[in-house]
């Protein structure tokens, strides 16, 4: 082809029609840039087409995170749920006559969860991944970007609070159980000889006559609270966020 377009340049050179020579060299030059244009929008159809899949692929498995999140916050909620059950059964025991003076062995299954703890991490590896890979240039709805940047403050936000609260354990619950508490009894596989010993710890009145684990409880149960609150908000906007993704996958042609 460049062969034949060449030797017309040639003849029309050689027969000195150079009109015709100016404008073949025009329709030539126009039938490059012609070229180079297609190439360019073949090249940016590919590109288009790229970042389309890739942008399936992040949104797809962003949607994986979120459902695991669901069921990480849910599992917060369940945990901090039973842990209500044995406060309220803790201060039962403080304030109720028919438990005094009684052996804290008999109470240990409840009362034995009131130190536990639950740490939440966000489910954030896609995200973060988006983020370094700049596949957030290519969303073009802004209030869904924003939805899904809100979505992880909030969780940072929450898992956060959960360090803090299970900080507040350490200090004033586990704190009261290894210097008020004989753990032998609970654990008599760990510490044979504590059957033989007068085991003046292992009493209810423990519990009844210092304000100090009451106290702390009190703090805990608030605590709780508030993570079940946040968790219920986090599972929220975690469902309507599944819900925004599907439909930007669907209105972009992305499914």
């Amino acid at each position: 082809m460049i062969k034949f377009f060449r030797k017309i340049r040639q003849r029309l050179i050689t027969e000195n029609k150079v009109s015709k020579y100016l404008l073949y060299a025009i329709g030539e030059i126009v039938l490059v840039v012609i070229g180079i244009l297609i190439a360019l929008q073949i090249n940016n159809w590919n590109e288009t087409k790229k970042e389309k899949a890739s942008i399936r692929t992040s949104l797809t498995s962003l949607k994986v995170n979120l459902n695991e999140d669901i069921k990480d916050l849910n599992k917060q909620i369940d945990h901090n749920q039973r842990l209500l059950k044995h406060i309220d059964f803790t201060f039962k025991v403080i304030a109720s006559p028919e438990f005094e003076n009684k052996p804290l062995s008999v109470l240990a299954d409840s009362i034995g969860d009131l130190a536990s703890e639950r740490t939440f991490l966000p489910n954030n590896t896609t995200f973060k991944s988006m983020e370094s890979g700049s596949h957030f240039q290519w969303i073009t709805d802004q209030e869904f970007k924003e939805s899904i940047y809100r979505y992880y403050v909030l969780l940072d936000k929450i898992s956060s609070i959960i360090e803090q609260n299970n900080m507040f354990v350490k200090l004033r619950v586990e704190d009261f159980i290894y210097n008020k508490m004989e753990l032998g009894t609970y654990f008599p596989e760990l510490n044979r000889h504590s059957e033989n010993r007068d085991l003046s710890l292992d009493n209810t009145n423990l519990f009844r006559e210092d304000p100090a684990l009451e106290n702390a409880l009190i703090g805990r149960a608030f605590r709780a609270n508030g993570e079940i609150n946040m968790s219920q908000e986090a599972i929220v906007e975690a469902n309507k966020l599944i819900k925004i993704i599907d439909n930007y996958l669907k209105m972009n042609q992305l499914k």
